[in-house]
Protein backbone atom coordinates (compact mmCIF):
# COMPACT_ATOMS: atom_id res chain seq x y z
CA UNK A 1 0.00 0.00 0.00
CA UNK A 2 1.43 3.37 -1.01
CA UNK A 3 1.23 5.85 1.84
CA UNK A 4 3.26 8.65 0.25
CA UNK A 5 0.08 10.64 -0.38
CA UNK A 6 -0.62 10.84 3.33
CA UNK A 7 2.07 13.35 4.24
CA UNK A 8 -0.40 15.86 5.68
CA UNK A 9 -2.00 13.16 7.83
CA UNK A 10 1.42 11.98 8.97
CA UNK A 11 2.33 15.49 10.06
CA UNK A 12 -0.95 15.78 11.96
CA UNK A 13 -0.17 12.63 13.91
CA UNK A 14 3.57 13.16 14.18
CA UNK A 15 3.41 12.52 17.90
CA UNK A 16 2.33 8.96 17.09
CA UNK A 17 4.28 7.87 14.07
CA UNK A 18 5.84 8.59 10.70
CA UNK A 19 4.40 6.68 7.77
CA UNK A 20 5.99 6.03 4.41
CA UNK A 21 6.26 3.35 1.72
CA UNK A 22 9.34 3.15 -0.48
CA UNK A 23 11.18 0.64 -2.61
CA UNK A 24 14.31 -0.73 -1.00
CA UNK A 25 16.44 1.18 -3.45
CA UNK A 26 14.67 4.44 -2.60
CA UNK A 27 14.58 3.96 1.17
CA UNK A 28 15.66 7.16 2.87
CA UNK A 29 19.44 7.21 2.83
CA UNK A 30 19.58 9.92 5.47
CA UNK A 31 17.44 8.05 7.98
CA UNK A 32 19.87 6.45 10.47
CA UNK A 33 17.41 3.72 11.48
CA UNK A 34 16.72 2.70 7.88
CA UNK A 35 20.46 2.69 7.29
CA UNK A 36 20.99 0.50 10.35
CA UNK A 37 18.15 -1.78 9.25
CA UNK A 38 19.73 -2.35 5.86
CA UNK A 39 23.10 -2.95 7.50
CA UNK A 40 21.81 -5.56 9.93
CA UNK A 41 19.93 -7.43 7.18
CA UNK A 42 23.09 -7.51 5.07
CA UNK A 43 25.16 -8.73 8.03
CA UNK A 44 22.67 -11.45 8.96
CA UNK A 45 22.41 -12.57 5.33
CA UNK A 46 26.21 -13.00 5.27
CA UNK A 47 26.29 -14.64 8.69
CA UNK A 48 28.55 -11.82 9.92
CA UNK A 49 27.98 -12.04 13.67
CA UNK A 50 30.37 -9.23 14.59
CA UNK A 51 28.72 -6.75 12.21
CA UNK A 52 25.19 -7.79 13.21
CA UNK A 53 25.95 -7.62 16.92
CA UNK A 54 26.61 -3.90 16.59
CA UNK A 55 22.87 -3.44 16.11
CA UNK A 56 21.25 -6.30 18.03
CA UNK A 57 19.64 -5.61 21.41
CA UNK A 58 20.59 -7.78 24.39
CA UNK A 59 16.96 -9.06 24.35
CA UNK A 60 16.94 -9.64 20.58
CA UNK A 61 14.63 -12.43 19.44
CA UNK A 62 13.60 -13.66 16.00
CA UNK A 63 10.47 -15.56 14.95
CA UNK A 64 11.03 -17.29 11.63
CA UNK A 65 8.45 -18.17 9.00
CA UNK A 66 7.80 -21.57 10.60
CA UNK A 67 6.74 -19.83 13.80
CA UNK A 68 9.89 -20.83 15.71
CA UNK A 69 11.30 -18.27 18.15
CA UNK A 70 15.08 -17.92 18.25
CA UNK A 71 17.10 -15.85 20.70
CA UNK A 72 20.28 -14.15 19.56
CA UNK A 73 22.91 -16.80 20.27
CA UNK A 74 20.71 -19.62 19.00
CA UNK A 75 19.91 -17.69 15.81
CA UNK A 76 23.62 -17.40 15.07
CA UNK A 77 24.26 -21.07 15.94
CA UNK A 78 21.45 -22.08 13.58
CA UNK A 79 22.80 -19.89 10.77
CA UNK A 80 19.43 -18.18 10.43
CA UNK A 81 19.14 -15.93 7.36
CA UNK A 82 16.60 -13.14 6.69
CA UNK A 83 13.54 -14.16 4.67
CA UNK A 84 13.57 -10.93 2.67
CA UNK A 85 16.87 -9.45 1.53
CA UNK A 86 17.95 -6.90 -1.07
CA UNK A 87 16.02 -6.47 -4.33
CA UNK A 88 14.46 -3.66 -6.35
CA UNK A 89 11.01 -5.20 -5.81
CA UNK A 90 11.28 -5.03 -2.01
CA UNK A 91 8.87 -2.50 -0.52
CA UNK A 92 9.82 -0.82 2.73
CA UNK A 93 7.48 0.80 5.27
CA UNK A 94 8.79 2.70 8.27
CA UNK A 95 6.67 3.93 11.21
CA UNK A 96 7.98 5.84 14.21
CA UNK A 97 6.24 5.73 17.59
CA UNK A 98 7.13 8.25 20.25
CA UNK A 99 10.85 8.83 20.70
CA UNK A 100 12.04 5.27 21.14
CA UNK A 101 10.26 2.75 18.89
CA UNK A 102 10.54 2.36 15.12
CA UNK A 103 8.79 -0.38 13.15
CA UNK A 104 10.09 -1.32 9.70
CA UNK A 105 8.52 -3.79 7.28
CA UNK A 106 10.13 -5.29 4.19
CA UNK A 107 7.70 -6.92 1.76
CA UNK A 108 8.53 -8.94 -1.34
CA UNK A 109 5.57 -10.69 -2.93
CA UNK A 110 3.99 -12.92 -0.26
CA UNK A 111 7.01 -12.61 2.04
CA UNK A 112 6.90 -10.14 4.94
CA UNK A 113 9.51 -9.20 7.51
CA UNK A 114 8.84 -6.78 10.38
CA UNK A 115 11.63 -5.44 12.57
CA UNK A 116 11.11 -3.59 15.83
CA UNK A 117 13.85 -1.07 16.61
CA UNK A 118 14.15 0.56 20.04
CA UNK A 119 16.27 3.37 21.42
CA UNK A 120 18.57 2.34 24.24
CA UNK A 121 21.12 4.50 26.13
CA UNK A 122 23.79 3.12 23.77
CA UNK A 123 21.76 3.95 20.64
CA UNK A 124 19.22 2.29 18.35
CA UNK A 125 19.01 -1.50 18.66
CA UNK A 126 17.04 -4.21 16.87
CA UNK A 127 14.85 -5.82 19.53
CA UNK A 128 12.57 -8.18 17.63
CA UNK A 129 11.95 -9.47 14.15
CA UNK A 130 9.15 -11.66 12.83
CA UNK A 131 8.91 -13.13 9.33
CA UNK A 132 5.92 -14.45 7.44
CA UNK A 133 5.85 -16.37 4.17
CA UNK A 134 2.11 -15.97 3.67
CA UNK A 135 0.26 -19.14 2.81
CA UNK A 136 -2.98 -18.41 0.92
CA UNK A 137 -4.87 -21.47 2.18
CA UNK A 138 -4.75 -23.67 5.28
CA UNK A 139 -3.76 -27.28 4.67
CA UNK A 140 -5.81 -28.42 7.64
CA UNK A 141 -9.41 -28.24 8.83
CA UNK A 142 -10.37 -25.59 11.37
CA UNK A 143 -13.10 -26.43 13.87
CA UNK A 144 -15.61 -23.84 15.03
CA UNK A 145 -16.54 -24.20 18.72
CA UNK A 146 -20.11 -25.44 19.24
CA UNK A 147 -20.64 -23.53 22.50
CA UNK A 148 -20.06 -20.07 23.97
CA UNK A 149 -16.52 -19.37 25.20
CA UNK A 150 -16.28 -16.27 27.38
CA UNK A 151 -13.28 -13.98 27.13
CA UNK A 152 -11.66 -14.82 30.47
CA UNK A 153 -8.12 -14.76 29.13
CA UNK A 154 -7.10 -12.24 27.83
CA UNK A 155 -9.98 -9.95 28.88
CA UNK A 156 -9.82 -10.63 32.63
CA UNK A 157 -6.41 -12.17 33.24
CA UNK A 158 -3.17 -12.95 31.43
CA UNK A 159 -0.07 -14.87 32.58
CA UNK A 160 2.08 -11.76 32.80
CA UNK A 161 2.71 -9.01 35.35
CA UNK A 162 3.69 -5.70 33.74
CA UNK A 163 6.05 -3.58 35.79
CA UNK A 164 6.43 -0.22 34.05
CA UNK A 165 3.69 2.40 33.89
CA UNK A 166 3.56 2.31 30.10
CA UNK A 167 3.26 -1.44 29.82
CA UNK A 168 0.62 -1.52 32.58
CA UNK A 169 -1.51 1.06 30.76
CA UNK A 170 -0.95 -0.55 27.37
CA UNK A 171 -1.87 -4.02 28.68
CA UNK A 172 -5.02 -2.71 30.41
CA UNK A 173 -6.25 -1.10 27.23
CA UNK A 174 -5.26 -4.06 25.05
CA UNK A 175 -7.35 -6.29 27.33
CA UNK A 176 -10.23 -3.87 26.90
CA UNK A 177 -9.65 -3.94 23.14
CA UNK A 178 -10.09 -7.71 23.08
CA UNK A 179 -13.37 -7.64 25.02
CA UNK A 180 -15.76 -6.51 22.26
CA UNK A 181 -15.93 -5.31 18.68
CA UNK A 182 -16.74 -1.77 19.85
CA UNK A 183 -13.63 -1.71 22.02
CA UNK A 184 -11.58 -3.25 19.23
CA UNK A 185 -12.65 -0.43 16.92
CA UNK A 186 -11.71 2.09 19.61
CA UNK A 187 -8.24 0.70 20.29
CA UNK A 188 -7.10 -0.18 16.77
CA UNK A 189 -5.48 2.72 14.94
CA UNK A 190 -7.68 4.16 12.19
CA UNK A 191 -4.81 4.34 9.68
CA UNK A 192 -3.69 0.76 10.32
CA UNK A 193 -4.19 -0.23 6.67
CA UNK A 194 -2.31 -3.27 5.36
CA UNK A 195 -0.23 -3.56 8.52
CA UNK A 196 -1.89 -6.63 9.98
CA UNK A 197 -0.13 -9.61 8.42
CA UNK A 198 -1.04 -13.25 8.97
CA UNK A 199 0.56 -16.50 7.85
CA UNK A 200 -2.81 -17.67 6.52
CA UNK A 201 -3.89 -14.71 4.46
CA UNK A 202 -1.04 -12.24 4.14
CA UNK A 203 -1.80 -8.55 4.58
CA UNK A 204 -5.26 -7.76 5.95
CA UNK A 205 -7.56 -5.20 4.33
CA UNK A 206 -8.10 -1.78 5.87
CA UNK A 207 -9.67 -1.30 9.28
CA UNK A 208 -12.93 -0.23 7.62
CA UNK A 209 -12.97 -3.39 5.49
CA UNK A 210 -12.24 -5.54 8.55
CA UNK A 211 -15.15 -3.95 10.42
CA UNK A 212 -17.43 -4.55 7.43
CA UNK A 213 -16.35 -8.20 7.44
CA UNK A 214 -17.05 -8.52 11.17
CA UNK A 215 -20.52 -7.05 10.74
CA UNK A 216 -21.26 -9.30 7.78
CA UNK A 217 -20.21 -12.42 9.69
CA UNK A 218 -22.34 -11.41 12.68
CA UNK A 219 -25.35 -11.05 10.40
CA UNK A 220 -24.70 -14.32 8.58
CA UNK A 221 -24.03 -16.24 11.81
CA UNK A 222 -26.47 -14.60 14.18
CA UNK A 223 -27.14 -17.85 16.03
CA UNK A 224 -23.54 -19.02 16.21
CA UNK A 225 -21.86 -19.44 19.62
CA UNK A 226 -20.17 -16.36 21.02
CA UNK A 227 -16.44 -17.05 21.22
CA UNK A 228 -14.02 -14.76 23.04
CA UNK A 229 -10.68 -13.51 21.77
CA UNK A 230 -7.75 -15.89 21.42
CA UNK A 231 -6.17 -16.31 24.88
CA UNK A 232 -2.56 -15.45 25.65
CA UNK A 233 -0.34 -18.21 27.05
CA UNK A 234 2.87 -16.17 27.19
CA UNK A 235 3.47 -12.42 26.99
CA UNK A 236 6.56 -10.25 27.06
CA UNK A 237 6.50 -6.46 26.78
CA UNK A 238 9.18 -3.78 26.56
CA UNK A 239 8.18 -0.38 27.93
CA UNK A 240 9.29 2.87 26.28
CA UNK A 241 6.83 5.19 28.08
CA UNK A 242 4.61 6.25 25.15
CA UNK A 243 5.12 3.07 23.11
CA UNK A 244 5.32 -0.61 24.04
CA UNK A 245 6.58 -3.59 22.06
CA UNK A 246 4.55 -6.71 22.85
CA UNK A 247 5.16 -10.34 21.84
CA UNK A 248 2.74 -13.08 22.85
CA UNK A 249 1.84 -16.66 21.96
CA UNK A 250 -1.88 -17.23 21.44
CA UNK A 251 -3.76 -20.44 20.66
CA UNK A 252 -6.81 -19.93 18.48
CA UNK A 253 -9.99 -21.81 19.32
CA UNK A 254 -10.38 -24.44 16.59
CA UNK A 255 -7.17 -23.33 14.84
CA UNK A 256 -3.39 -23.36 15.33
CA UNK A 257 -1.46 -21.23 17.80
CA UNK A 258 0.26 -18.09 16.58
CA UNK A 259 2.79 -15.52 17.73
CA UNK A 260 1.53 -11.94 17.96
CA UNK A 261 4.12 -9.19 17.46
CA UNK A 262 2.68 -5.77 18.20
CA UNK A 263 3.37 -2.12 18.82
CA UNK A 264 0.98 -0.44 21.26
CA UNK A 265 1.27 3.34 21.47
CA UNK A 266 -0.54 6.44 22.63
CA UNK A 267 -2.37 8.44 20.01
CA UNK A 268 -2.60 12.24 20.01
CA UNK A 269 -5.52 12.07 22.48
CA UNK A 270 -3.53 9.93 24.93
CA UNK A 271 -5.44 6.71 24.11
CA UNK A 272 -3.38 3.55 23.87
CA UNK A 273 -3.99 1.83 20.54
CA UNK A 274 -2.68 -1.19 18.65
CA UNK A 275 -0.58 0.27 15.87
CA UNK A 276 1.07 -2.82 14.37
CA UNK A 277 0.21 -6.51 14.57
CA UNK A 278 1.71 -9.63 12.97
CA UNK A 279 0.10 -13.06 13.40
CA UNK A 280 2.87 -15.58 12.76
CA UNK A 281 1.34 -19.06 13.01
CA UNK A 282 3.28 -21.92 14.56
CA UNK A 283 3.28 -24.41 11.71
CA UNK A 284 4.04 -27.34 14.05
CA UNK A 285 1.10 -26.47 16.31
CA UNK A 286 -1.86 -28.83 16.43
CA UNK A 287 -5.35 -27.45 15.91
CA UNK A 288 -6.26 -26.17 19.37
CA UNK A 289 -9.49 -27.30 20.99
CA UNK A 290 -11.51 -25.95 23.93
CA UNK A 291 -13.78 -27.48 26.52
CA UNK A 292 -17.16 -26.12 27.62
CA UNK A 293 -17.95 -24.87 31.11
CA UNK A 294 -14.59 -23.27 31.68
CA UNK A 295 -14.15 -21.63 35.11
CA UNK A 296 -14.81 -17.93 35.26
CA UNK A 297 -11.68 -15.90 36.05
CA UNK A 298 -12.42 -13.21 38.59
Amino acid sequence: MNRMGNNSLSIAIACIGLTGTLSLAAAAADDPIVTADRAVVAALAKGDKAAANKWLDQDFNWIDSEGIMWFKDDAFRAGLKPLVTAGDDVKVIEHKYGKSVVWIQWNQGNKYSARFWVKRPSGWKLLHTTEIAAVPKRDFQTIAPAYDIPCNNPCKAVPYKPLGAGEKAALDEWQEQESSQANWEKHVADDMDQRVVSTYGGASPSKADRIAGMNRRKTENANAPKVGAAPALWIRTWDFDDAVVMVSIQPTYGDKAYWSSRVLAKNSAGLWQMMESYHNYVLASPVMTATPNQPDLK
